[in-house]
Order: structure tokens, then sequence, then C-alpha cells
């Protein structure tokens, strides 16, 4: 099913530029299916939407199909200097070719260093492949790839198969003065979108039509009260050119008619010619805004830099985009009925698993959909094995060393036994019997001549290695214990109190304030209250 408004149709001739974005868009339904559309720009680089179609799947049959409408609709190529940014779809390359040959197709890049970055991962070369899609000159592109070709030879081989008219300034057409490198209008449209892709196929086709007609009434009367030659947009953009021509040195040639000039600057010099509004940074024709070079000649003659841009720049090209608007329609129940045949429902098949409502994304596109969400990959910390100061062995370090906790348990033992040694020995020089051997002390009883003489077990001592037992008699001083030292007295500050002063509430007041609050000081008994016996004494 392809749709292309009257509205659109003609507001997209009438002023919009000729760079028109291809995708397509998957449904999510339990049909399934895809939206392809054609989205352009305005003079004010809004969303122009010229066409869109339901198809069953994405090829090349269907790709065909809908550009050769496209083509009927919007004219002819060639005489409108059309051209086609796409994100290389599946079959959208070979259609475009069958049905517009030699029609000028771009490339997003951005989809395109998705491809190269899954082999390549290297920071430096995804630097230089953005500075050769971004050189305005042959020369500065050749140098981006030569750059490209030391660092990897085998990423030189594969960015140049690409055609390099598809994804390099340097090579673009100056036809559609829209110097962009990545498909954004079709992506910002896509998004617009999603929640109606999930909605019945009658319903979508609805809410496309009725978000294109509110966006025309939108940007209709947004630059109604705007007063100037061109849009704000491309005024900013014409400001800030301004300010860096600056740093350029016009030098008139010579001619007659005061159009030639050579500019000088950082990091060439440029030739200018006013007349034919040439520059060989080719920012002026890309764009059809006076570049830097144009600028510093344009104020040399005193002539303004706004006269000599292209018109589909211009506020007169973007009033002439929306002076078309769509048509109402009523509702659904309200709709005459066809005579011819209706269409038939197309066959269903069902994919196994749940229903699929979100892209696959990759793995360096982050997990946040927030607009302003900043999309960062964690890397892992890469440790290097670890060597233990103690023992030298590699693995652990000095912390969870078992032969140092080994080590240091021996040492406590050893320890232990030599201050139980040198106790016992103390106690045995002072003639006494520790008194930590009290199981081998014997008492003498009756000889008894049937039971045979017990002989003691040896017994086991129980060492505490904390805190080692002391043996001796009691005429020796028993250790030293350690007491907490008295607290300090506590000094509190008594507040001081403020001074209060009396002052009777009733000072100054007038006479009737004064009974009023009498009457109602006055104490009322409770209605039906009996007052307490009193006792008799």
């Amino acid at each position: 099913m392809y749709i292309c408004l009257g509205g659109c149709k003609n507001g997209f001739k009438s002023g919009c530029r000729p760079l028109i974005g291809l995708d397509g868009a998957f449904l999510k339904t339990q049909i399934g299916g895809q939206i392809l559309s054609a989205v352009a720009q305005d003079a004010n680089h809004h969303i122009y939407v010229a066409a869109w179609a339901i198809v069953n799947i994405e090829n090349k049959e269907n790709w065909k199909w809908f550009l050769e409408l496209l083509h009927e609709d919007l004219g002819d190529y060639k005489a409108n200097g059309s051209c086609f940014i796409s994100d290389m779809q599946k079959g959208l390359i070979v259609a475009v070719e069958e049905v517009m040959p030699q029609v000028h197709h771009r490339f997003c890049v951005w989809h395109l260093w998705q491809n190269f970055n899954k082999q390549w991962k290297d920071l430096e070369l995804r630097r230089l492949l953005w500075d050769a899609a971004r050189s305005t000159t042959f020369q500065d592109f050749i140098g981006n790839m030569d750059k490209i070709k030391r660092v990897n030879e085998e990423a030189w081989t594969y960015l140049n198969k690409w055609p390099r008219h598809s994804w390099t300034k340097s090579q673009f057409s100056h036809m559609p003065k829209l110097d962009n490198i990545c498909n954004n209008a079709r992506e910002v449209f896509n998004t617009r979108i999603k929640e109606a892709r999930s909605k019945p196929i009658i319903t979508l086709l609805e809410e496309v039509r009725m978000l294109v007609m509110r966006s025309i009434a939108k940007n209709k009367i947004k630059l109604n009260n705007h007063v100037g030659k061109l849009p704000p947009v491309i005024q900013s953009r014409l400001e800030k050119v301004r300010k860096e021509s600056k740093n350029w040195v016009p030098i008139w040639t010579g001619d007659e008619a005061y159009e030639k000039f050579e500019v000088h600057g950082q990091p060439t010099n440029m030739v200018i010619d006013l007349g034919k509004r040439l520059c060989t940074c080719q920012f002026w024709m890309l764009t059809g805004i006076p570049c830097v070079h144009a600028c510093a000649a344009l104020a040399r003659v005193n002539r303004r830099p706004d006269d000599f841009c292209h018109p589909l720049v211009t506020m007169e090209s973007y009033r002439k985009t929306y002076e078309h608007y769509i048509n109402p329609l009523p509702g659904q129940s309200m709709w005459e009925k066809s005579a011819y045949s209706q269409p038939q429902a197309p066959n269903i098949k069902r994919k196994p698993g749940k229903l699929t409502t979100k892209r696959r994304k990759n793995a360096d596109e982050g997990t946040s959909v927030h607009k302003k969400a900043k999309h960062t990959v964690t890397l892992k910390r890469q440790l290097k094995p670890f060597t233990c100061k103690y023992c030298g062995v590699k693995g652990h370090t000095k912390r969870g060393c078992k032969q140092k906790r080994a080590d240091e348990l021996a040492a406590a033992l050893a320890a232990a036994v030599a201050t139980v040694a040198a106790s016992k020995a103390k106690a045995s020089a002072s003639g006494s019997t520790p008194a930590t051997e009290p199981s081998n002390i014997v008492t003498p009883g009756p000889p008894a001549a049937d039971i045979p003489p017990l002989v003691s077990a040896p017994q086991a001592e129980e060492v505490e290695l904390s805190q080692p037992s002391y043996g001796g008699t009691q005429d020796e001083a028993p250790p030293p214990t350690t007491t907490r030292p008295p607290k300090l007295p506590t000094k509190r500050r008594t507040p001081q109190q403020p001074v209060t002063t009396s002052v009777d509430p009733m000072q100054g007041v007038s006479a009737a304030t004064s009974s009023r609050l009498e009457r109602f000081m006055k104490f009322v008994p409770t209605p039906q209250f009996k007052a307490p016996r009193k006792k008799n004494p």
C-alpha cells in the first residue's frame, strides 16, 4: 500500500531541497511487515515526509515498486537534481540503480562505520574515517585515506571498495545544497511513529497521516513573524562562518568586475569567484551558504553574505513549501465504500517465541533509550598476576600467604612453650610444686593385696597462647592489673537566662475592649454540672 498525498507532493516540489532519505522500519504486530518512507528537509532543516508505503518484507522487488511510484509522483530526477541517501538496506542499492540509473546515491556514514567497526575497533582509524568523510576537497580526502593506509592497509582496502561519491563530501553532488553524511532525518521520522508501528495497519496509516498534517501546520505558523531573508538555522550557521572569516585575508586579483580573490590563511590559500559563487573548498557549493573565504572576500567589497545564499535556503523557499496542506478526512465510519475489489489480508507467518518489539542493538550502542543519555562502554580492569613479597610465589599476595600464616603460628607456639618452661624452672628452684600440675600428686592409702597398683597415665597440659599461666607460691606478688583512670570532671556552662520584662497585656486598651475581655474570661459553669460535696471536718 503506497501513499503520497497531494499536499506533501506539491510542497516538496515547491521548496524542499532535493535530498531524499530512504529507510524501512519493521512493524510490531503479529502480522509483521515493513513501513518504507521517503523523507526530505525544508529550508530550515525541518523534516518533510514525501511518501510512505506498507510492504510485507524489505527486499529488492518491494523497493523497486516503491521507487517507481515515487519517481512518478516527484517528477524526473535529472531535471530536479534529486539525490538519495540511505542506510544500504537489503536490495535498495540495486533497486535505485535499476529504477533511476546514474542518480547520485549517498550512503549513511554512521552505518558504514558500524560495519567497519566490526573488524577494526581502533580509535585512530575511527577518527580518520570520519575525517575522510567530512573532507570537502579531494586533496584532504586523499591525505586522510593515506593515513588510514599507513595504519592498516586492510581497512584502507575495505573503504576504497565503496564508491567515493557515496560517502565523502569532496565527491558529493552540488544540486541538493545539503551536505548531510548521515540519514538522521529518516531516523527522526522512525522515532515519531514508534508507538504507531505497534498498531493495526489502518490505524497506523491514519496516525502517520495526522502526524504529517500536524507537522505541516506547525511549521507553517512557526516562522510567520520571522523577519529576515534566511531561516533561523541557516542564519545561525552563517553567523558562525562570518566570525571565523576574520582570520582570512582576501587579495584582489585585479579583474574589472571585482569578483575574483585569492584568500590567504591556514591551512592553505583558497580561490574565490563571487560572480559564479565558487570556492575551491566547495563548502559554498555543497550547502548554498558562503564559506569563510567567501565571507572574507565579501567583507572586502562591502557586500552582505545573505544576498549570496542559494534560493533553496531562504525564507521564500520555506514559505513556498508550506503553502500546500493536507485536506481533512472524516471518521472511518463515514468513509464511502469503494466499487473496486477489497484488498485481501496477507498470509500470516507467525514467528516462534515472544513478539519482538525492539531492535537488537550492537554492543557499542548502549542500553539507554533516553535521548540525552551517554552511550559508554564499560571495560573490565585488566590486572597483572600478583607476586607474594614473603615467599616469592606468583598468584597471591603477602596478606593471603599460607606459608606466612604457618610461620607465625609456629613462632607463637614456640614462644608459649618457652614461657611455660621458664615458669616451671622458676617453681622448681623455689622448692615448691607448681600449681599447674595437681593431677600428678598421688595420695597414699591402705595397701590392698588383691588390687594391683594403678599407674597414672600421663595427661596433656593445656597451654593458653595469649595469656601464660603464672606458677609459684602464695607469697609471690600477683601480676599487676591495669585499672582505668578516673574521669575528669566535666565543666558545664550555665546558660544565661534571657531577661524578660513583664508587660501588662491590657495596657493602653480601650474600655470597650476591656469589658469584652472581662466577659470572655468570666467563668461559666458547665450545664448539669454537680459540684463535689464538701467533706465534714
